[in-house]
């Protein structure tokens, strides 16, 4: 009998968790296992997934939950669901009501931000509820605050989130450069900055901006763009319009279906978040031949061991990002060093075989603790 587990997710739109959910059913389809996946209508998530995993699509928001609960309850006994992971705070919290309707089902939650739980009373008994059998921590910072909260360390597993290198190994970075280059009508020998995230608070674009003005005023040489969209887009491309980055300096793609390519044109990933469970998109940039440049947040220290991997600087200090960038943009050999350092780590440490092995193993020893029990 295959082990049979079913992932609840509460977002609507794509973004990392998702991709690392699709990325674990992708690499595991034979029969010794069945993913079930529950997400609210029109998802992104049930659209990408529908063909990796049986699907339930159920409003979840507001009062909504206690009639979800109750669906995805009957669902659970109905296929005989042995556990359940929970990927992200809302699902968490459906997670807890299933539970309750279903005691013998395992439950996962999958902690993927770096800051504390909020205090109080209700999040404190959210996430020291007995019911929940493990957290699956992506960063060894989730997992320190975590333990930090309180939550015994029998109760929590480290299993680093990664991605699939193919798409990015496969890119002529040659032809990528000569192809973005005459697209930007830029020196094919400029160095080339890029960031490639959502503009929103938790990305701190402006901390980016403003070190990119920065050098203009030091007379650095370099191209740099921002793909991607959000609500605080409009404020970011304002910020760059008062700091005069012009379309030869400083542009903004929107979203973009080449990412591939784009950072295959790319010199230095440079990401200024102010809070970040790991930052898979780094894992991305170094898969594609670039030289990291990011903030000392959350679970990026793990990935960027500064000097050896790349180089980190306190969040928000847009004067510390800048004399980074400006590091790299003088020192060919240090850019060169640091890609090489970045590429054997994330090799070593993050690769999408762990990923996957890794929750196999927490899920197989739940559900093996169970049927044994």
């Amino acid at each position: 009998m295959p082990f049979k587990v079913l992932h609840i997710d509460s977002e609507s739109t794509w973004r990392g968790g998702e991709n690392q959910i699709r990325l674990l059913l992708q690499s595991v389809q034979n029969k010794n296992w069945q993913w079930h996946l529950v997400a609210p209508p029109g998802s992104e998530a049930i659209a990408r997934m529908s063909h990796l995993a049986r699907t339930l699509a159920v409003p979840m928001r507001g009062a909504r939950i206690l009639t979800a609960a109750f669906a995805v309850a009957r669902y659970v006994r109905r296929h005989g669901i042995q556990l359940i992971d929970c990927q992200s705070g809302r699902a968490h919290n459906l997670g807890l009501f299933v539970k309750k309707l279903c005691p013998e089902v395992k439950l996962v939650v999958h902690r993927r931000v770096d800051y504390p739980p909020a205090p109080g009373s209700w999040h404190r008994r959210k996430y020291m509820h007995p019911s929940i059998d493990r957290y699956i921590c992506i960063s060894d910072a989730i997992q320190r605050i975590l333990a930090d909260f309180g939550v015994p360390a029998n109760r929590l597993t480290k299993v680093c989130s990664a991605v699939d290198p193919g798409p990015f190994a496969d890119v002529d970075r040659a032809q990528a450069r000569r192809i973005l280059t005459t697209e930007w009508q830029i020196p094919m020998d400029r160095i080339i900055i890029g960031n490639l995230a959502y503009i929103t608070e938790q990305k701190d674009h402006a901390t980016l901006i403003r070190a990119l003005g920065i050098l203009q005023e030091r007379g650095v040489p370099f191209f740099a763009y921002i793909a991607g969209d959000g609500a605080l887009r409009p404020a970011a491309e304002a910020l760059a319009a008062e700091l005069n980055l012009g379309p030869d300096r400083l542009r903004f793609l929107g979203v973009r279906k080449d990412v591939a390519q784009l950072l295959g044109a790319t010199d230095i990933f440079a990401l200024s978040s102010q809070d970040e469970g790991l930052g898979t998109s780094l894992l991305d940039a170094v898969h594609s031949g670039c030289t990291l440049v990011a903030t000392a947040v959350g679970g990026i220290p793990e990935i960027i061991l500064h000097e050896r991997t790349g180089l980190i600087s306190p969040a928000k200090d847009p004067q510390a990002f800048a004399n980074n960038l400006e590091r790299l943009l003088r020192d060919p050999a240090l850019l060169e060093k640091l890609r090489q350092g970045a590429t054997t780590h994330v090799a070593r440490e993050f690769s999408l075989e762990a990923m996957v092995s890794g929750n196999l193993r927490v899920y197989e020893e739940l559900i093996g603790a169970a049927e044994s029990s």
